[in-house]
């Protein structure tokens, strides 16, 4: 968001004056003893379980993967397609379009558009999305997430 060179260092200059200001309010020794009850708390096996079972009914509520929905009629999918095109292109930069010309901004837009339609496709995007997630959040990870690597900007 803010192409910051040094992330690390700017995390680690968040979490020191955080436990500064945490200081300032509580003894060290009170904040240490509350950063280990609470990790006591988070870590124990319920507290994990239960963050599990929350993320479950978050992504498969009662255990159903997913509902079918419906059969469409050909004419309201394609309704729906095309509602789903003019969205897109009205989201594409004016500068961009100009740039590009018309012609060629809608062929990009369509493509753009049936990629979006592929499961497989979008599996791979979520997937290479939740990579770069994680190793921002645990950067010693980033020898082990192996899909970042494909969508890391060469410097």
């Amino acid at each position: 968001l803010f192409d910051l060179d040094n992330k690390s260092f700017f995390r680690s200059r968040i979490l020191s004056a955080l436990k500064t200001m945490s200081f300032a309010v509580t003894s060290a020794q009170e904040f240490h003893k509350l950063l280990f009850r609470l990790h006591l708390q988070q870590a124990s096996s319920e507290a994990m379980s239960g963050w599990i079972f929350f993320a479950r009914e978050i992504l498969w509520p009662e255990g159903v993967f997913f509902d079918p929905t419906p059969e469409q009629d050909p004419e309201e999918l394609k309704q729906q397609m095309e509602q789903a095109k003019s969205m897109l292109m009205a989201i594409f930069p004016e500068q961009m379009r100009a740039v590009l010309s018309q012609e060629i901004a809608e062929d990009g837009i369509g493509m753009f558009h049936e990629m979006l339609q592929n499961r497989v496709v979008l599996k791979s995007i979520s997937y290479q999305l939740m990579d770069e997630i994680w190793s921002e959040i645990f950067p010693d990870l980033r020898d082990v997430v192996t899909g970042s690597s494909v969508v890391e900007v060469l410097e």
